[in-house]
């Protein structure tokens, strides 16, 4: 007879690593599928080693550019799915996806912010769109608990939209970002410099882990986890408990009910031997992430739930979010050229400066809603990318360059997409990846809103480093595209009407009583913050409930 869990995790990174964590030290059986392979990240990885070290200066070899996404690179590609095998059709999308025990949290930016009470209630403020069925009140204990555990640095701020962690010590900011700060906050009485707000532990000992090093490879996964991932965080204390059974290399293909309308299995290929298999779960958690749990979910229609599994209500694939990348800026801080100090290569992803959002604060536009924030920092990493703009050749050339590592300052923008029902994702009735399982079909484009606020963010960063007196040497002035921001959410909305939204406000499927999910497809918006902080809180919430769920018996 086969082994029924008490819960099927499926996804390892921030949603499905956080569910999986908590339920087992919860004292509950837990199962974690995950489509790729368990890295040791402390010696898989090349972390230290110098651009020269590479062929193309750590970049992907010619050869291999349509294999990776533009996220990869000499030091991390084999935790990334390779794209010939996992194709996707539809409008231009870029879908960056990880393929490990940790997902995309091995590379993620750190940037961690909690939404701010408007957040949750933004249509209220502006009528467009739907409130959550959750207020800031609900999720702020989750927040806090989930930042005096993975460890969060920043300063407080006491900014209404920006609301404050439990800060660990922030990353100090450069002579380049004080300056820069100085000259914003005196020339704009809207605009807040604060500093960046990251998931690495800045103090010896949190939690035994050893503290940020400042050799400014984050992206190049940590080999310390003094930068929070799930594989070097959260997933070491699931195995403590012997509650935790991790099958790797499971590529998951769909999940099963029974006549009770119950979820009852997941099915998954295996990767590498292509053997479909099958594993039981008092529970099922999607957790893997918004477009793979949607693809899953969408792919696992039957007789009962021909529209996909749960989706009596039809929204799930619709009303997709993410954040646009409206456009960035980098140039020279004049009064710094000739400084030598070199220390703006060691900040920690998510360190430098934070502008937050002053769009439709307190005022409504007329030309867009919602808003946009600014991240960015100032001096130069290892291999100094600003060297292309400056002439000259040989040992004259490298002693001008070193004048300038400490006068970079760059800033780039997130802006908030509006959710519409017509963007959304559903499954290519034809095409299927290396495994033969139906791939996704993009239907997702900027619209009016997006633009107009992309607009506003170019000729916003250009005024700001014009009145702050710094040259210009580079500029970005069109939109990225979709998915570039690696942000996605919103395509199994919670709500508390089951036929407007997939899911409750505890991310239970309305149709589907054992079913939960647990990544960035409940949010009912998705704001111009980084996303992860608030998967890690939701995902903590929605294990609590499913645990004193089962307690109860209301879950079996």
């Amino acid at each position: 007879m086969a082994k029924v869990y008490d819960v099927v995790v499926v996804g390892s990174g921030a949603a499905g690593g956080m569910a999986a964590t908590q339920l087992c030290m919860k004292g509950l059986k837990v199962l974690m599928l995950e489509r790729g392979p368990k890295f040791d990240i402390s010696t898989d990885f090349h972390h230290h080693r110098k651009p020269y070290g590479f062929p193309f200066r750590g970049r992907i070899r010619p050869s291999e550019r349509a294999i990776y996404n533009y996220a990869a690179n000499e030091w991390n590609k084999q935790h990334f799915v390779n794209e010939l095998e996992n194709p996707y059709t539809g409008k231009k999308f870029v879908w960056v996806r990880a393929q490990a025990v940790g997902g995309k949290t091995l590379h993620w930016g750190l940037v961690s912010l909690r939404f701010s009470p408007q957040d949750f209630k933004a249509a209220s403020h502006d009528g467009v769109g739907t409130d959550w069925p959750i207020s800031y009140e609900d999720v702020a204990p989750y927040y806090s608990k989930v930042e005096d555990w993975i460890g969060v640095c920043g300063h407080a701020n006491h900014l209404d939209n920006n609301p404050d962690s439990h800060f660990l010590p922030p990353v100090p900011l450069t002579c380049a970002e004080s300056i820069f700060r100085g000259q914003i906050e005196e020339k704009f009485a809207d605009r807040h410099v604060i500093h960046g707000r990251s998931a690495v532990v800045t103090t010896p000992r949190f939690h035994g882990r050893a503290p940020c090093h400042y050799c400014g490879h984050c992206g190049r996964v940590c080999a310390v986890s003094a930068s929070f991932s799930s594989a070097g965080v959260l997933l070491p204390h699931a195995e403590k408990t012997g509650n935790l059974t991790t099958r790797t290399n499971a590529v998951v293909w769909k999940v099963t009910t029974d006549k009770e309308n119950r979820a009852k299995s997941v099915v998954f290929i295996d990767r590498i031997t292509r053997q479909v298999e099958e594993v039981y779960g008092k529970v099922i958690v999607m957790g893997a992430g918004t477009l793979d749990s949607t693809r899953i979910l969408l792919n696992s229609e039957n007789n009962d739930h021909p529209n996909g599994l749960g989706n009596s209500s039809g929204v799930l694939g619709k009303y997709f979010c993410e954040q646009i990348m409206a456009g960035d800026i980098t140039g020279f801080i004049p009064r710094l050229k000739g400084n030598t100090n070199r220390g703006g290569d060691a900040h920690p992803d998510g360190g430098g400066i934070y502008i937050p959002k002053f769009r439709n604060l307190k005022e409504k536009r007329k030309d867009f809603v919602r808003g946009y924030g600014f991240e960015g920092g100032g001096g130069s990493g290892e291999f100094p990318g600003f060297a292309n703009k400056i002439p000259g050749f040989g040992a004259s050339f490298k002693e001008e360059v070193k004048k300038y590592y400490a006068t970079v300052m760059s800033i780039g923008s997130f802006g908030e997409v509006v959710p519409r029902a017509e963007n959304h994702v559903e499954i290519d009735p034809v095409v299927r990846d290396t495994w033969g399982i139906p791939v996704l079909r993009f239907e997702v484009e900027w619209g009016p809103n997006e633009l107009a606020m992309a607009r506003d963010a170019v000729d916003t960063q250009r005024e700001m480093f014009k009145k702050a007196g710094i040259e210009i040497i580079n500029e970005r002035t069109d939109p990225l595209a979709p998915g570039w921001s690696i942000h996605s959410a919103g395509t199994a909305r919670m709500g508390n009407d089951s036929k407007t939204s997939y899911l409750n406000k505890f991310n239970q499927s309305h149709d589907i009583k054992n079913l939960f999910v647990a990544d960035a497809s409940c949010f009912v918006n998705s704001t111009e913050k980084n996303p992860t902080l608030t998967i890690l809180a939701l995902s903590m919430r929605t294990a609590d409930y499913i645990a004193e769920q089962m307690r109860s018996g209301a879950l079996g």
